[in-house]
């Protein structure tokens, strides 16, 4: 009789648990950045909301824009270096913005964004590596690694919420700080992953390249797959840039943050999506496995449409939220924070939905000499949806939040629909059959 599978077993390689530590330490450090910069922005520097969300929009943006290039190194070099040259940058925009100076703003962001441009793609190069011969377990894996590592962003969200409260330096020190405890982990991992067939390039010619050869007609398919669901998923980010932007500002001035008389920082509200992702992650890993045991699960692009109509229901949520609050005017009394509280658990489940299967996707589907440079492109997709929803963000002072927010239920309904038309299509052309 075979060996039940579990989905808690000792299959998912160790490996992945070290990488996943060490990307919690850098999404502590990168988010821990970016899910404060508005705060930072109009409390401290006095900033526009216009001007401040434009900014978080480029930052967030840029960051996942990067990782094309990233990619491209790292198909070109090896995936591993650039992990450490990343945190190192990461390490350095920290402690420049540390010190508080206005004309190091944009420097700062910048050495941070640059850093996890080139460790983004390099370090789920890596995990794809990992899980090229545990097909049955990789969207579980994947489920449970991108889950894992946001557990780095929930403490930073949790820390750095009440550190900014008595000092804007202590946020950022303590960013650099758990970014250098990041080398630790990953230097455990790079010995385990010795044993794995990831050699290094060195910017070889094609003629010394031993993957060198004409794409066969399945990988153009599949590229053309990896292409379509990177571009439909910039609307899925567009919405979701939101929790940075418009829900933090909906939290620090419309809703009711009081427990007994304990005013909860805005940060720990925002961070609830977070939460949520933990939570969520392990019971749907083990329902992907259940269902590949009985042969129903969801194809990747039915799983995208599932995922852009629970982000536009939770603006749905929100648009009855902001029916409170008058058109150019203060609410006349704090809303409730259960409506963030569904709002912010329908989008982590529509994150889980998409983002670690799109990542499992594309490193799955990927020749092996592109592999990098179209996880790059995903980022990149990623970048221009961050970048838009921050763009937008800038127009909440223009129009009534109710209509601000019915803009992202539509963006997220339509492509939903039209997702479903073409699932089939799509399925067929990842050609499964040759993995």
């Amino acid at each position: 009789m075979r060996k039940k599978e579990v989905i808690f077993s000792n299959k998912h390689p160790s490996e992945m648990y070290l990488l996943a530590i060490t990307e919690m330490c850098q999404r502590f450090a990168y988010w821990g950045i970016g899910n404060l910069l508005v705060l930072l922005l109009v409390t401290y520097f006095k900033y526009g909301t216009s001007r401040a969300t434009h900014l978080f929009g480029a930052y967030t943006g840029i960051a996942f824009i990067l990782p094309v290039l990233g990619g491209f190194i790292c198909d070109k070099w090896n995936y591993k270096s650039p992990i450490y040259i990343g945190m190192f940058l990461t390490v350095i925009g920290s402690l420049l913005l540390a010190t508080l100076k206005h004309s190091l703003i944009v420097p700062s962001i910048g050495l941070v964004a640059l850093g996890g441009g080139l460790f983004t793609p390099a370090i789920y190069s890596l995990l794809g590596t990992i899980y090229s011969h545990k097909q049955h377990i990789r969207e579980g894996g994947f489920s449970i690694y991108y889950s894992s590592v946001n557990i780095g962003t929930l403490i930073a969200m949790i820390i750095l919420g009440y550190l900014h409260t008595l000092n804007w330096s202590w946020v950022f020190y303590t960013c650099a700080f758990v970014q250098i405890i990041g080398f630790i982990p990953y230097f455990f991992a790079l010995k385990k992953l010795k044993k794995l067939e990831v050699s290094p390039h060195y910017f070889r010619s094609k003629n010394q390249d031993p993957h060198h050869f004409k794409l066969k007609r399945h990988e153009i398919e599949r590229i053309i797959v990896i292409l379509i669901m990177t571009c439909v998923s910039i609307f899925f980010w567009a919405a979701y840039n939101q929790v940075g932007s418009s829900l933090t500002l909906f939290a620090l001035n419309y809703t009711d943050r009081n427990i007994g008389g304990f005013e909860v920082p805005t940060p720990w509200v925002t961070s609830l999506e977070t939460l949520f992702l933990i939570i969520f992650a392990f019971p749907l890993a083990k329902l992907y496995l259940a269902l590949k045991r009985i042969g129903s699960s969801a194809s990747p692009p039915m799983k995208t449409a599932l995922s852009l109509f629970f982000m536009g229901l939770c603006f749905l949520v929100m648009e009855q939220a902001s029916r409170h609050i008058p058109q150019g005017g203060q609410a006349t009394s704090l809303i409730s924070p259960s409506y963030l509280v569904v709002s912010f658990g329908l989008m982590a489940l529509a994150e889980l939905l998409l983002a670690p299967i799109g990542l499992s996707l594309v490193t799955n589907l990927s020749p092996h000499r592109y592999r990098g440079l179209l996880t790059g492109v995903w980022f990149v997709c990623i970048g221009t949806g961050f970048y838009s929803g921050g763009y937008f963000a800038g127009f909440i002072n223009k129009m009534s939040w109710s209509s601000f927010f019915q803009i992202f239920v539509f963006v997220s309904f339509i492509p939903a629909f039209i997702l479903v038309l073409f699932a089939n299509k799509l399925d067929k052309m990842r050609h499964i059959d040759y993995l």
